[in-house]
């Protein structure tokens, strides 16, 4: 059992103060880690990479290694986490057509792990509650028109930090993806994309629905609204999932309808979650639906 979060507002506001309290809600869905996927209201002009190193001294100057053959580095920050991890926050200047490549010879390092790369959102995850992404991450004072956070219980992968929600793609690096439950042909999908070219950082089921929408909306050049729909065919298992780009936030819920997924959605605010209780920490007198079994909604930003 997890958690999974999401707020879109019509105005950027403190965002990562009204997550922090939805996740707090529902810590007692999964304490093993927490993460969340923030969005700006608009891009900036330069790119920030978060990146988990295994052990700062070796992998430090790889990193900076990588980054030079693709980009401009600007600042880089280390800040250590509640792991053994420490991650990297870095900023960048990067041609767009080789954001994808530095993504992924980044990860091909076995010590290095993307979390995020764009200039529009970031990936903030730790081990632990909501607690440790606040103290560590700084994750209550960053700004945000829309986002995405889970807390999770570790079943059948292990309790790491790069194994944490969310997760991105190099073939997209905006898209993101929280999930809860389990998908039972995870080893047919995984092989599938890998034979086209897909690399997975981990064993983590939920990283390859990331990698599938987003082959889906680049190599197949399908919308993200056709892209969710197509995973309730391709999918097996008992789910639930959202997901998000630069400009929406999508909903999924497998057609057996064990993994709940609740929204509201009135003047300008929107809400999606696992529980009731988390909207009430936002606003004490909202009351959420509960979507339908076998239902894909997507909301966009304005």
């Amino acid at each position: 059992m997890c958690g999974i979060a999401g707020i879109m507002v019509r105005d950027e506001i403190n965002l990562g103060d009204a997550l922090y309290k939805m996740l707090y809600e529902i810590r007692h869905r999964g304490c093993d880690a927490a993460g969340t996927a923030l969005y700006l209201e608009q891009p900036r002009d330069y790119l920030t990479a978060r990146v988990s190193l295994f052990n700062a001294t070796e992998d430090l100057p790889t990193l900076r290694r990588i980054v030079n053959e693709f980009a401009e580095l600007g600042e880089c920050d280390l800040y250590r986490t509640n792991s053994p991890y420490t991650m990297a926050r870095l900023t960048l200047q990067c041609e767009p057509r080789d954001v994808s490549r530095l993504y992924r010879e980044i990860n091909a390092q076995p010590s290095l792990c993307v979390h995020s790369l764009s200039d529009c959102m970031q990936v903030i995850k730790d081990v632990g509650t909501a607690d440790a992404l606040a103290e560590y991450g700084g994750l209550r004072a960053v700004k945000g028109q829309h986002a995405l956070g889970h807390t999770r219980l570790a079943t059948e992968s292990i309790d790491n930090l790069n194994f944490a929600h969310p997760f991105s793609s190099d073939l997209l690096p905006e898209i993101t993806v929280v999930h809860n439950g389990q998908l039972t042909n995870y080893f047919k999908l995984r092989r599938k994309l890998e034979a086209k070219g897909v690399r997975c950082k981990t064993f983590n089921d939920s990283e390859i629905i990331a990698h599938y929408l987003a082959f889906k909306m680049t190599r197949e050049d399908k919308t993200f609204d056709q892209a969710l729909t197509a995973s309730l065919d391709d999918f097996d298992g008992v789910f639930s999932y959202l997901a998000a780009t630069e400009t929406q936030i999508g909903a999924v819920r497998d057609r057996l309808g064990i993994k709940p997924i609740l929204y509201y959605q009135h003047n300008g605010l929107l809400l999606l979650g696992s529980e009731q209780v988390s909207f009430e920490a936002v606003d004490p007198d909202i009351y959420a639906a509960e979507m339908a079994p076998g239902e894909v909604r997507v909301w966009s930003k304005n």
